[in-house]
């Protein structure tokens, strides 16, 4: 075979979705299960810990926003990580965090010893997703990208949903500490299995001509015939001005608009998803609610996800991103206003309550996953996951201002009404749809005219896919 000169980028996007995208994608989903589950953790065993360790509510924000700064720590560190030693590896290293965090917490027996171990959980967590997103990005054809990112990254409230649904038998025989056990368990069991089938990032190998014959039985692996050797030139075509630092590309002429919008809508989307994600069921237990609905109003939240997330994905594939998402946020402000306005009543009728958390988790938690899916297709593949990591890590502004938000007004003497905090919350949530629709590098709806501009860029480039023998 000739040494011709291959397009890593072009051959994943000439192969089918079956078999071996489709599972890496499956592994995915199930890691960001356990992600999920981890990162919803403290909204469910909140008053037990209370009860248990003699504090209020308000002494549990340092703990949550231990979590979030690990977190924000994370996204960058890890996501330096993966540049450099692989995705793979940077990735099981999250599974490695999470089970050493649960299993801190698990055996705490303080306040401060719960904070640490949140905090190194909250490492494993912030890295997981923008490392997943890397992942499926570049392992996934761009015809169905967006639908694929958006349907792993649903599985993070699933993840949350699934320990609602669990947490009453595990709260009654283990008590808060034996949902930690289950957070410990399961990323051990993964990082065992998953170090092992889990494969690395093709365009990653690319980089690296000492991989290339690995990248060549990945590639056959991937198109179910030997046609690569791996004496050929792998290659990475990148498009777009480039900086002296990945950072410094960011802010650059062609970037700095987009970055700025990005991370604004990433983070005030963040500070609504987190205050309902770790206060919800005390926010409708102060409501007078009992604790097994409050705790199914999280739930709902959660499983409104895969509404949201999978369902604009599929819009977003018609339509583009721009509009989907944007009425999709209003949408959530609307529930969330209108959650306020039940809570008002004198009697609470639990079909409406669960119905409003259902439609707000539909937009927050979608929103969420547009995020992701929009970034990663706003940046060149050299510097996407140090961007998607870095655009995770400023979300995290609005995620760690979220305990600090609820723990004025838990603090307030006379806390006033739930429905006030939940109004205020629906008025930031009009940040998110102006911020994100302002974004100006959004996924394009599927046309023909995008594939014919796509396909010119292609032969422009003068790369492509080395031909069978």
């Amino acid at each position: 075979m000739e040494n011709n000169k291959v397009d890593v980028g072009a051959v994943i996007d000439s192969a089918g979705f079956f078999w071996m995208p489709c599972g890496i994608a499956l592994m995915m989903i199930i890691i960001m299960l356990a992600d999920g589950f981890d990162l919803f953790i403290m909204g469910y065993i909140a008053d037990p810990l209370v009860a248990d360790f003699g504090i209020t509510r308000g002494d549990l924000g340092p703990v949550n926003s231990a979590g979030l700064i690990g977190m924000a720590i994370g996204s960058v560190l890890l996501g330096w990580l993966g540049d450099r030693v692989g995705r793979k590896r940077a990735y099981v290293s999250c599974l490695s965090l999470l089970f050493l965090g649960s299993l801190i917490c698990y055996v705490s027996s303080s306040l401060n010893i719960l904070i640490a171990g949140r905090l190194v959980m909250g490492f494993g967590l912030g890295g997981i997703t923008p490392l997943a997103t890397t992942l499926i990005s570049e392992w996934t054809n761009k015809n169905i990208r967006s639908v694929v990112v958006a349907a792993v990254i649903v599985a993070i409230p699933l993840g949350g949903a699934l320990g609602g649904l669990i947490s009453g038998p595990v709260l009654a025989n283990g008590g808060w500490r034996g949902m930690f056990l289950v957070g410990a368990i399961v990323p051990l069991v993964m990082f065992v299995l998953f170090s092992y089938l889990l494969p690395e990032s093709p365009k990653y190998l690319a980089k690296h001509p000492e991989l290339h014959k690995r990248l060549a039985n990945t590639l056959n692996r991937l198109l179910g015939e030997s046609r690569f050797s791996g004496a050929e030139e792998f290659v990475v075509v990148e498009e777009g001005k480039r900086s002296s630092h990945w950072f410094s590309t960011l802010w650059n002429t062609d970037f700095r608009t987009r970055t700025t919008f990005i991370w604004t809508a990433f983070a005030v989307n963040s500070f609504v998803l987190y205050v309902f994600t770790n206060y919800l069921p005390t926010l409708l237990t102060n409501s007078g609610l009992d604790a097994g609905t409050s705790r199914m109003g999280l739930t709902v939240f959660s499983g409104g996800a895969a509404l949201g997330s999978v369902g604009g994905a599929i819009f977003i594939h018609w339509f583009g991103s721009k509009y989907v998402g944007t009425i999709l946020a209003i949408v959530g402000g609307m529930a969330t206003a209108a959650l306020a306005f039940l809570l008002m009543t004198d009697s609470v009728v639990n079909l409406q309550l669960l119905t409003f958390c259902l439609i707000a988790g539909a937009s927050i938690n979608g929103m969420q996953a547009f995020m992701y899916a929009v970034s990663a297709h706003s940046y060149p593949t050299e510097i996407r996951a140090s961007a998607v990591g870095m655009a995770q890590t400023f979300s995290r502004i609005g995620a760690v201002a979220s305990p600090w938000a609820a723990t004025i007004y838990f603090d307030m003497d006379p806390t006033p009404p739930v429905s006030v905090f939940l109004f205020s919350i629906a008025g930031v949530i009009v940040l998110t749809a102006i911020s994100f629709f302002l974004i100006p590098t959004h996924i394009p709806g599927n046309s023909r005219e995008i594939v014919e501009l796509e396909e010119a860029d292609a032969l422009r480039n003068g790369v492509g896919v080395t031909p069978p023998e």
